[in-house]
């Protein structure tokens, strides 16, 4: 399957919090929403690290940039200009501080502030891997560097990566239609765009297609009869690491609401998201004040799969 590598650069949209007011979402009292709305947004454990998949046996490079994990095979000739690719440009000054595996560098000083791939545009034939757990860095030069390094991979579940999207893979990772047959058909793929989420509302579910494939698909809860979500064809206008969401329709009305902080958001429309819903766990059924919910493991997978300008319809 080919897929090509080249990232749309949103790293800028992933590291700071940003804290917006949020419009006509789900409500809950003010008391529920400050005990237990969440305050961060994480770009993964395993963010920077190769893994080795357990059940599979494949190994995986996780993305620092966009959360989005890429393939490592033994057959692939371009295998270290790939990871190039996703590699972060850093100056030698920020990476000859931290301890390497060589021994060259002596001494360390402190934990670092970066981890995943790196390279020195100086020397860019030269990549180096920063362990987040070890604190070190190793030097990967060829094709074999990273062949031989990746056999000390951490082993995890394929569960335990599943919130990473695949971007780079040499097998089909498309999904089954649920065995409920759609509304909607997938004749009506935007053909033109390599990405393209779609939402039913009569099925309260997403699907997310990649290439004219179902990649990804799950239930979600959308506005009530009295805050309906709007059909239409949209797009990714934004992606928020954190938004509040909070509304006032006057003094003592029953339908304001605070949710306080809460991360992963793609907005769709100004005054609209596709977001993390952390009061409920009611997805399938009309929950919210016209956004689109969505429980943690799969707005963590939506969020970073998807880019700014990818297309949305909701019918």
């Amino acid at each position: 399957m080919s897929v090509n590598m080249a990232l749309v650069s949103t790293a800028k949209k992933i590291a700071p919090v940003v804290v917006m007011l949020g419009f006509l979402t789900c409500g809950v009292p003010d008391a529920l929403a400050q005990k237990y709305s969440p305050i961060g947004f994480s770009i993964g454990d395993y963010a920077g690290d190769f893994v080795k998949e357990k059940e599979t046996g494949r190994i995986w490079y996780i993305d620092v940039n966009l959360s989005r994990r890429y393939q490592v095979t033994e057959n692939d000739p371009l295998l270290l200009e790939r990871l190039k690719e996703v590699a972060q440009i850093k100056p030698w000054g920020v990476i000859q501080p931290i301890l390497s595996d060589d021994l060259m560098t002596i001494v360390s000083k402190g934990q670092s502030k970066i981890r995943g791939l790196v390279y020195d545009e100086n020397a860019p034939n030269l990549i180096w891997h920063i362990q987040r757990r070890a604190n070190r860095r190793h030097a990967l030069r060829s094709n074999q560097d990273v062949l031989d390094y990746i056999k000390k991979a951490t082993v995890v579940t394929s569960e335990t990566i599943k919130e990473y999207p695949i971007a780079f893979a040499d097998f089909d990772y498309s999904v089954k239609e649920p065995a409920k047959k759609p509304i909607y058909s997938p004749n009506l793929i935007r053909l033109e765009s390599s990405k393209f989420i779609d939402v039913s509302l009569s099925e309260q579910r997403l699907r997310a297609y990649e290439n004219g494939k179902l990649v990804n698909t799950f239930l979600i809860s959308s506005g009530n009869r009295k805050f309906p979500t709007p059909k239409g064809e949209f797009s990714v206008l934004a992606k928020l690491p954190v938004v509040r969401y909070q509304w006032s329709y006057g003094t003592d009305h029953p339908d304001n609401y605070d949710l306080g902080n809460v991360p992963y958001n793609l907005r769709v429309m100004p005054h609209k998201y596709i977001h993390y819903a952390y009061w409920h766990n009611n997805f399938g059924h009309v929950m919210s004040h016209g956004c689109i919910n969505v429980n943690l493991a799969n707005i963590k997978w939506i969020y970073r799969w998807a880019d700014e300008g990818v297309p949305v319809s909701i019918h």
